[in-house]
């Protein structure tokens, strides 16, 4: 139920982290967050599902931050359900993150790995890359990103699926340190030089079950 004097997402947003700009440039802080739930936590709550509804991936994200009670993140888990079966793209990424958190339930992550294959715009798919980072690597997500680093035309797309198969190898995550790769990676147009990295780094992941 939506409180008479509520305020939208929008200003919420505003005033718990500030300049929009500055978020998407520097993070979230979920400090100033933290204390509004903890002042008003139904609110709080009616903020977050709005802005859900609205798309925002950082409402899907703030959800994993807060000191929940079982009832408040049964609430949350059904909201976020909702979001990631409706929505592609950032919300998405965000909501199944934070079912993963959730949860427990790890196959959460499978959608994850498929906005890197179907997501339109290159940022979400940078998302996803970024989301699965530290999370546990399976056979089909290494896969997905593999597939990634071999055939995405943004860079960055790219260059952060490497990282995040390093990073499950257990290597420096960085791929810029890996100097023969990070040449191939940043060819130009040059898809085959791209599939050499991701073979390269796919076996480089211990084997899972």
């Amino acid at each position: 139920m939506t409180g008479a004097s509520d305020p939208t997402w929008a200003s919420y947003r505003q005033e718990a982290f500030g300049d929009p700009y500055l978020v998407w440039h520097d993070g979230p802080d979920f400090a100033v967050f933290q204390q509004n739930w903890e002042r008003d936590p139904e609110l709080a709550t009616r903020m977050l599902v709005a802005g859900i509804a609205e798309g925002d991936a950082l409402a899907a994200e703030t959800v994993r931050e807060l000191r929940l009670t079982p009832a408040q993140r049964s609430h949350f888990v059904a909201t976020l359900l909702a979001s990631s079966m409706l929505q592609h793209g950032g919300v998405r990424i965000a909501a199944l993150r934070s079912l993963v958190e959730l949860t427990g339930d790890p196959s959460h992550a499978t959608g994850i790995a498929e906005e890197l294959h179907i997501a339109a715009h290159w940022g979400d798919r940078l998302d996803a890359a970024l989301a699965l980072r530290d999370l546990a690597a399976t056979p089909a997500l290494v896969t997905d990103l593999a597939t990634a680093v071999a055939g995405d035309p943004e860079y960055l797309v790219r260059y952060h699926a490497a990282n995040t198969l390093l990073h499950w190898a257990g290597l420096p995550a960085e791929i810029e340190s890996h100097d023969d790769l990070f040449a191939l990676l940043t060819a130009d147009e040059s898809p085959e030089k791209w599939a050499r990295v991701a073979a390269d780094l796919a076996a480089r992941v211990p084997a899972t079950s």
